[in-house]
């Protein structure tokens, strides 16, 4: 069997279909190579001129490289690039497919909801969520609409869906009508952090500029995510408190400008009195690295993951992985993923956040079970068991075709 994987998004491993393409490769290399019969096997990343350009010469990726794997790209005169429109589409549509084809592989599988509309040969793609189709005001462009209905064509003629959870599957099934019996649950996975020294976890406080005592978010910007709301119920929830001793919500990433789904984030802060980014009770960290993203949760109290929808939830997952205890909504697939082992409140319910963001930091023994009882449940996510569940579908998917 032979399983072509698309690597459009190799070169983007900041975003969720990024870092997706990247683990399961790597975890799907790994199973293959030590398959019996392993000579009867083979995978195939497939990478656009320009992501072969960029990603491709990491040094890395050489790494990441197994037996019974081969990576494949196209010349620069078939697909433009990453960053143009017109090159993704070509590549979804055709280029990918078209090179598939020509390397012989029996399966093409779309690591993202996205399918060429003229199906040439045995197809998979992954729903990790409908946030276009299902959540207002984020498909309000022409052309936003018309390159969805080309996706939902597409996927509709797809030989397997693969959803992130068992939320992302039932609306893939109800918003897109494709039958039940081809969409299956996968979740993602985790890898497990380091065992930090108390030293690295003080280093990394200091290095950020935080107390001791810090709250944590990190998930993005987008209406969706409710940082507005997040910084709300920061305010409300602590506003009692002053001086050196007042509880920090560190906030990381970068910060898009406001607009379309964006909202205004840093006019919010402003106007509740969070304009101090250096000792104030709200610290905009900027973009961080994965290795500091891992520090910063194992160092802080609790982690707050508010966001109205999720099709997976990696970031609180991560959390949890890291022993922090988690408080979140309960949005799309969050229930599944962090289930009882934090502490969960309805999307949107501001009160009902502040009231468990004040449980959690002010309940010591709480935060000990949800930090154990976290751990424990995020190590049962891992990305071997990922890449086995989705090689066993292939194989489906093979006798089936």
């Amino acid at each position: 069997m032979h399983v072509a994987l698309s690597g459009y998004f190799w070169g983007q491993p900041h975003t969720g279909s990024g870092q997706y393409t990247r683990h399961l490769w790597v975890a799907l290399s790994s199973l293959v190579s030590r398959l019996p019969d392993k000579d009867k096997y083979r995978l195939s990343l497939l990478l656009p001129d320009m992501v072969a350009k960029t990603g491709g010469s990491n040094p890395k990726l050489a790494l990441e490289r197994s037996e019974g794997s081969k990576i494949q790209s196209l010349p620069s005169n078939e697909v433009k690039g990453p960053k143009s429109k017109i090159g993704k589409l070509l590549w979804e549509q055709w280029g990918g497919v078209q090179e598939a084809r020509r390397q012989g592989a029996h399966l093409l599988h779309v690591p993202y909801l996205a399918a060429p509309l003229v199906k040439r040969m045995p197809l998979a793609v992954t729903a990790h969520d409908m946030i276009p189709w299902v959540v207002p005001g984020y498909s309000d462009s022409l052309a936003v609409r018309l390159y969805l209905a080309l996706a939902a064509a597409g996927v509709k003629r797809a030989d397997l869906v693969i959803a992130d959870s068992e939320a992302s599957r039932r609306d893939v099934i109800r918003v897109l009508k494709v039958p039940p019996t081809r969409v299956h649950t996968v979740y993602l996975g985790v890898d497990p952090p380091p065992d930090y020294t108390q030293e690295q976890l003080d280093e990394a406080r200091v290095h950020f500029n935080l107390p001791h005592n810090y709250a944590f978010y990190l998930g993005g910007f987008d209406r969706r995510k409710n940082v507005p709301l997040l910084l709300r119920t920061w305010r409300a929830a602590f506003e009692q408190y002053a001086g050196d001793d007042a509880p920090a919500l560190a906030i990381g990433g970068a910060i898009p400008q406001p607009g379309g789904v964006f909202p205004d984030v840093r006019s919010e802060a402003v106007r509740l009195g969070f304009g101090d980014n250096t000792n104030g009770p709200v610290r905009f960290l900027g973009r961080i690295s994965d290795a500091d993203k891992s520090l910063l949760m194992a160092a802080a109290r609790i982690f707050i993951y508010p966001s109205a929808y999720e099709g997976f939830g990696l970031d609180p997952l991560e959390a949890m992985s890291n022993g922090c205890p988690v408080v979140s909504s309960s949005g799309g697939s969050l229930k599944e993923v962090v289930g009882d082992v934090g502490l969960l409140v309805a999307p949107n319910d501001e009160r009902a956040l502040c009231e468990a963001i004040v449980r959690a930091w002010s309940d010591h023994a709480l935060r000990d079970r949800l930090s154990v009882q976290g751990k424990q449940r995020a190590s049962q996510f891992t990305w071997q068991r990922t890449a086995q569940q989705t090689w066993d579908l292939y194989a489906n998917v093979k006798r089936e075709t």
